[in-house]
């Protein structure tokens, strides 16, 4: 080495030792702050998926809340088996209401099963005036019951009608 630079480097290593410090420095952080950098975009899209979670539960807390009024008359939709008895009450009701004769028979059950409903069917049979049987048939649609009736037969007898209604009534 030439005395210039001997000389150079006698007088300015610490400007030189300061800049080579201050390089690997530089480096150290450039690799802490990539590092650093990654965790942080990490963590803020765990944050932003929590956020959308948390977003997804209030509204369903609040659907919930709208709704639970709602799920009393749902579970009670059905009437339990026991309550099936003042179902021919009813209907014998109806019947009365609009002046007509009323039989009524129960006939198969089926017990509910896992989403099933249970069920039992009917025969009602009703005779009287035109209007009658038609007001009948309206009340019975109009049942507090849930009723699937698979038959109606309206036929006249002389100066009336008679109906007969095959079908099934629902229970939990």
């Amino acid at each position: 080495m030439n005395k210039f630079y001997k000389n150079l480097l006698k007088h300015n290593w610490l400007y030189i030792s300061g800049i080579l410090i201050l390089a690997v420095l530089l480096f150290v952080l450039k690799i802490n702050m990539q590092s650093s950098v990654a965790k942080i975009s990490s963590q803020h899209s765990i944050l932003a998926t929590r956020s959308n979670s948390l977003l997804s539960l209030a509204t369903l807390k609040g659907e919930f809340i709208k709704a639970n009024p709602y799920f009393s008359l749902l579970e009670n939709i059905l009437p339990p088996r026991d309550q099936l008895l003042s179902f021919s009450k009813e209907l014998e009701g109806i019947a009365r209401k609009n002046n007509l004769e009323f039989n009524f028979n129960f006939g198969e059950e089926k017990l509910s099963s896992g989403t099933n409903p249970g069920q039992i069917s009917f025969r009602a049979i009703v005779n009287g005036s035109y209007d009658g049987v038609s007001d009948f048939l309206k009340g019975v649609e109009t049942s507090k019951y849930f009723i699937d009736p698979s038959s109606v037969d309206l036929v006249k007898k002389g100066a009336g009608f008679s109906a007969t209604i095959n079908g099934k009534v629902f229970f939990r």
